[in-house]
């Protein structure tokens, strides 16, 4: 094994060990960021008089209950999700040529929770998509995708998994169809980016399945408290994914060749934290042993691929109902830091890190409104610095990508979202120009629940 990955396989082992340190420490965190113990704390839901909505603006979905059909099947354990997200985007500075971009994906899901419909610890879930239109990513060329829906045009298959619980609730294996991002170093936060809204691009790099091209797989998923408050353990291995995840599986349903592509590995390990200031702390790695890489600087085969990362996320502060003095318990301030890296001599990125703030419920008679705030800087590895330059290029640096984005609910089944992306230094991938303005992005993002 070549030296940069034996020093990366090194920092994964230290990265682990401060992991159970840092978990078995979250304990007493848990109190960070209230005022008093959380047995002590006083919560209450405080809604300011506003006007109520009624009918239509009121239903949680456009299509209603189906004459109750709906909720009678949740009651039993069977949930369907199905929704339109629609992301409208124009670049206003930092290219010669601007355009302006729409891409779309529709969703359908289905989930079945065992325990409900037939006390049986399992559950079900399948989802597949229809994505459309053309994205801003594809004309800009940088190592952030201002879009976290975007991709290619498709219509397909993403999941399609069951997931059974053991020794109470102790033991989970998930097998199926499974986009192993969704479970391994994902952001998750609502914002519009794809660093913030899915995961850093860093992520993609050893070549595990993502969303919405899921591939076949298994996790494993360990917890010893049986709850999730607690010290888990979690690993996976996922058939890889080819230079087009997208084909020749073009709808997600021929798995056979799925398996021509060898095969990526996930592990982390975590600490849940529930309560009114919920967090999640958590250290793992993605990596493979393809024969698929080669030295960006001088083009020699190299073997295997890996990233790490380390996330924490927390709620530290909930706003008081000023007319009772009590904590507002549907309300407040959510963080998250997220750094990842990766070998240098195959990888166009060798650092990526991310902060993410979230206030739920920005205004006491809009509890489900949401105001964000992005801050994503990527490093360009040293290869892929020289290579540009031995090409004719300009260095490649570090990019910075600021994000300020507002959710808007008028109803629940309905999101507005307006959405300020501007990226400094902008970087992106083969030969660099000498200079490059910044480039300011403005979107607007839509979602309908059906």
């Amino acid at each position: 094994m070549k030296r940069s990955m034996i020093k990366w396989r090194a920092t994964v082992g230290v990265l682990t060990g401060a992991a159970l340190i840092m978990t078995g420490a979250a304990r007493v965190m848990a109190g960070v960021g209230a005022p008093v113990e959380a047995k002590e704390v006083d919560t209450v839901k405080c809604v300011q008089k506003c006007d109520k909505a009624t009918g239509i603006w009121a239903q949680p979905y456009l299509f209603g209950d189906w004459g109750g059909a709906r909720t009678k099947l949740e009651d039993k354990g069977v949930t369907f999700d199905f929704n339109i997200i629609d992301d409208l985007q124009t670049d206003l500075t930092g290219n010669q040529t601007h355009h302006l971009t729409n891409f779309g994906r529709i969703r359908g899901s289905v989930t079945v929770d065992l325990e409900k419909l037939a006390d049986i610890d399992g559950k079900f879930f399948v989802t597949g998509m229809w994505q459309f239109g053309k994205n801003l990513g594809a004309e800009i060329n940088t190592f952030t995708s201002p879009s976290s829906i975007a991709g290619y045009n498709s219509f397909r298959l993403d999941e399609a998994w069951y997931e059974q619980g053991l020794f109470n609730h102790k033991l989970r294996i998930k097998v199926g169809q499974i986009a192993a991002v969704n479970d391994f170093g994902q952001t998750g936060l609502f914002l519009m980016n794809d660093e913030t809204g899915y995961s850093p691009n860093i992520n993609f790099y050893p070549l595990q399945p993502f969303s919405p091209s899921g591939k076949p797989g298994v996790v494993l998923t360990i917890d010893p408290s049986g709850v999730d408050d607690g010290i888990y353990l979690k690993v996976g291995a996922f058939t890889g994914r080819g230079s087009d995840p997208y084909k020749p599986d073009t709808s997600g349903l021929n798995w056979g060749q799925d398996f021509d592509n060898g095969v990526a590995g996930t592990f982390e390990v975590g600490y849940n934290q529930n309560g009114d200031y919920a967090g999640v702390y958590k250290i793992g790695a993605s990596f493979n042993d393809m024969n698929r890489y080669n030295d960006l600087l001088t083009g020699e085969a190299k073997r295997g691929d890996l990233v790490a990362y380390l996330t924490a996320q927390k709620t530290v502060w909930h706003p008081v109902c000023p007319k009772t003095g009590k904590m507002d318990a549907d309300r407040g301030l959510d963080l998250l830091v997220q750094i990842m890296g990766a070998p240098e001599d195959r990888n166009p990125i060798r650092f990526e890190g991310l902060i993410g703030a979230v206030y739920n419920g920005p205004f006491a008679c809009r509890p489900q409104d949401k105001a964000g705030l992005g801050v994503i800087v990527a490093d360009a590895s040293s290869a892929a610095s020289s290579f540009s330059k031995r090409n004719g290029g300009g260095t490649a640096g570090t990019q910075v990508a600021l994000e300020l984005s507002y959710q808007y609910n008028p109803a629940p089944w309905l999101s507005i979202q307006p959405d300020v992306q501007y990226i400094v230094n902008p970087v992106g991938y083969g030969v660099q120009p000498d200079s490059r303005d910044n480039i300011l992005i403005v979107g607007l993002r839509t979602m309908v629940r059906f």
